[in-house]
């Protein structure tokens, strides 16, 4: 019923005005600028974390974020418009009740029977009313109504595609958080136990209380770091539970166990242009484009003609008891209306509807740009962040050497044991760094697959 409907449509719309859509170009460039190994990303791009826990997180948030609800709940609103905005273009039928009291001038003439007498009037039956769409006003309704459903849609794979990433996100600085409160335990672990061998040697002359001060200084500053972690930690888990649609310490102990983070793996499409048409962003902005363009024909129609047929089949009698098959009535008409004088004012919305258009058109061409930009930031971050932990590898070791010669001298009496904290100083930092590192890789590895469209086969709305 719904084609068919749509169909009649189509075939009394023998003048569309207005102009036809055609998709924009836009210059794209041959490559990216950084050199990296191409390679189609996986779908699940996450699973490349290797991380069963937050598999099921974007798993669960898929189902229960509010925000993606919202959404999905727009493109549910988005077709039933289109249905109201067909059915606009559709003969319709209603019921009409009539009660009237009318008076006849004898003056009149016509030999009337009930002349110069007030008689009453009852109708009942059936109205029925169409705008025939000669101009393609409606057809161009349709067209912006089914733009408009694709929009939608585009926008839930959107909030899908960044709710992807900011699960990903805020478990990856949870578990950053934890490894690092975990790191720091150990490194007070072993640093009470370097104050208690410098209190040892200090009471047996071999040491002095500035040693043992500065051990302490050095114990107070680990441990000073501690609370920033715990309140990470604290915010990661909020964060998570409100993207689940859940209150916000509800999955606190679902995280009890620490657990390192994976090295990400870099993947990429073959080609930029690939990017027009995996991100949702895009494709949304390519729809209201097409939405505006048809909106423009909507304007345009008005200032062609109108034709509206009507007619009415029932029942008329003078009493209300007395309705029979007798009492039959009928009538039909039509009217053709244009507008000749109006002040400006249809053409003044044409204009404004073109104006519009343009400013989709702009909006378009700056989300594509925009999305260039991500992704060249992106890979630029990540691949000077991996030369970075590369680095900050390189320095471990390196430090690691210096603090087991710095102890060895301080043993054998030939140094101070200040060269020993800094020595521990400086491991400590670079193990943190290299921590902070590798998570700012996997936040960089998260940002570039959200910059390439991320799951490009997810499709939230099923329906």
């Amino acid at each position: 019923m719904k084609r068919l409907s749509f169909c009649l449509l189509l075939i009394l719309n023998s003048c569309v005005v207005g102009r036809d859509y055609q998709p924009p170009e836009m210059p794209i460039p041959q490559k990216w600028s950084e050199e990296v190994a191409t390679q189609k990303t996986s779908g699940e791009w996450w699973k490349q974390f290797n991380d069963a826990t937050l598999n099921e997180l974007i798993t669960e948030a898929k189902t229960a974020n509010l925000n993606l609800k919202q959404a999905l709940s727009r493109v549910k609103e988005a077709r039933i418009l289109r249905r109201e905005t067909i059915a606009t273009g559709l003969p319709s039928l209603s019921g009409k009740n009539v009660a009237s009291r009318r008076f006849n001038n004898s003056s009149q003439g016509g030999g009337s029977p009930v002349a110069g007498q007030a008689i009453n009037i009852f109708q009942l039956g059936f109205d029925a009313a169409w705008e025939i769409d000669f101009f393609g006003g409606i057809q161009r309704a349709v067209e912006a109504a089914d733009a408009s459903i694709d929009s939608e849609i585009e926008n839930s794979r959107d909030v899908l595609l960044t709710l992807q990433a900011e699960v990903a996100r805020e478990y990856m600085a949870l578990r950053t958080n934890q490894q690092l409160v975990e790191m720091h335990k150990e490194l007070l672990a072993t640093q009470i136990e370097t104050i208690k061998l410098l209190q040892i040697r200090e009471q047996s002359g071999l040491s002095n209380a500035l040693e043992v001060i500065q051990a302490q200084a050095q114990f107070d500053n680990l441990q000073a770091n501690l609370p920033n972690y715990e309140t990470e930690i604290k915010h990661a888990v909020h964060a998570l539970s409100v993207l689940l649609g859940r209150e916000p310490n509800a999955l606190e102990k679902r995280f009890s166990n620490v657990k390192p983070i994976s090295m990400p793996t870099l993947a990429i499409t073959n080609l930029p242009s690939e990017l027009l048409q995996r991100r949702p962003d895009i494709r949304k902005a390519e729809r209201q484009m097409a939405m505006a363009n048809a909106q423009v024909g909507i304007a345009t129609a008005e200032l062609y003609p109108k034709v509206n047929l009507a007619a009415f089949i029932g029942l008329q009698n003078l009493k209300i008891t007395d309705f029979t098959p007798m009492g039959k009535s009928w009538s039909s008409a039509s009217t053709i209306t244009m507008p000749l004088f109006n002040w400006g004012k249809l053409q003044a919305n044409i204009e404004a509807k073109d104006a519009q258009f343009e400013q989709a058109f702009l909006a378009y061409q700056g989300t594509v740009l925009t999305a260039f930009k991500e992704v060249e930031d992106a890979l630029v971050a990540y691949q000077n962040e991996s030369q970075r932990y590369e680095a900050l590898a390189k320095a471990i070791h390196s430090n690691q050497t210096t603090l087991d010669l710095a102890k060895e001298r301080y043993t054998k009496g030939l140094t101070g044991f200040l060269d020993v904290l800094q020595a521990q100083e400086s491991l400590y930092q670079t193990q943190i760094l290299k921590i902070q590192s590798l998570s700012t890789m996997t936040q960089q590895g998260i940002a570039l697959h959200k910059a390439l469209g991320g799951d490009f086969a997810a499709h939230p709305d099923n329906s």
